[in-house]
């Protein structure tokens, strides 16, 4: 009877243990694949800057981190818009193309010393002689970024078409598609005449050693224009989404830190601020109504 007693009471303790051993194993964290642009000289680079934060975010909300480094901002809108990626930071015009082909949606804007803002500029040798641009720069050489960034190809192109200029032939010898760190060299070097970029990545080249204040000029500076913005595919549910924003949105200042400079935190955004950037692509035909 003992026997008996003390094997039922056993039997009876593993029944009840059962359910939460099976609750147990069919909870599984799930992945959050985050896609960025090489926004520092290499690939690997990138991740070892970005890595810990996106790591923080995911753990926020309980999930695995898997992330990628593209070759190009192009490649990063294709990531997101064709559902390869669950999460990306987009440069913004990007994002503005990846809306309008597949419907993805921004849920925060990096903060760069507090401010939603950045500019977009054109830079020359130091020597050249421009009294006054862009009239002045007829025949010279530039070098534009590839077509997926915004300041590197999209915000000077519609300022060209402004002024009544095609790029593609006021320029003596024109190039898209470089890196915004070679765009830079080039006119140091003495490469080309002009080559585009925007002034975050300037400046932190500057304050990295890569060049001096004065390697080149500034000839031209755009209208603030909405930074870099984070955004998640079309098909991700709300919940998701949500918690995700609010995970940018609740990282301390010490966990900031890891922010590469002069990047400083996130906040919570819209497309309205985007719009600008939607209506000039209207306006160089490269976006559909």
């Amino acid at each position: 009877m003992i026997r008996r007693r003390t094997f039922l009471i056993g039997a009876a303790a593993g029944v009840l243990a059962a359910p939460a051993v099976v609750r147990a194993q069919s909870v599984t964290r799930k992945t959050i694949k985050v896609a960025l642009a090489p926004s520092q000289p290499t690939q690997q680079e990138t991740r070892k800057v970005w890595e810990p934060l996106y790591r923080m975010v995911c753990d926020r909300i309980g999930a695995d981190l898997a992330l990628t480094v593209a070759n190009d901002w192009a490649g990063v809108s294709v990531a997101i818009g064709s559902e390869n990626a669950d999460l990306a930071q987009l440069g913004p015009w990007g994002y503005v193309l990846a809306k309008n082909s597949s419907g993805t949606r921004v849920i925060n804007v990096m903060l760069v010393e507090g401010k939603p803002t950045y500019h977009g500029l054109i830079v020359a040798r130091p020597d050249l002689k421009l009294e006054k641009f862009p009239q002045d720069a007829k025949g010279m050489s530039m070098q534009m970024l590839d077509t997926g960034s915004t300041t590197g190809w999209m915000v000077p192109t519609h300022y060209f078409r402004a002024q009544g200029i095609e790029p593609k032939t006021f320029f003596g010898k024109y190039a898209e598609g470089a890196s915004a760190a070679a765009a830079q060299m080039a006119t140091i070097n003495g490469q080309v005449d002009l080559a585009t970029g925007w002034d975050i990545h300037r400046n932190t080249m500057i304050r990295n050693g890569l060049m001096k204040a004065d390697s080149n000029k500034i000839v031209w500076q755009s209208v603030p224009l909405p930074n870099e913005p984070v955004v998640v595919r079309k098909s991700m549910d709300e919940e998701t989404a949500m918690a995700l924003q609010a995970a940018f949105n609740s990282l301390t200042a010490e966990e900031l830190k890891v922010l590469p400079w002069p990047y400083t935190g996130y906040r919570t955004t819209t497309h309205e601020p985007y719009v600008v950037l939607e209506t000039m692509g209207r306006d160089l035909g490269v976006l559909k109504s």
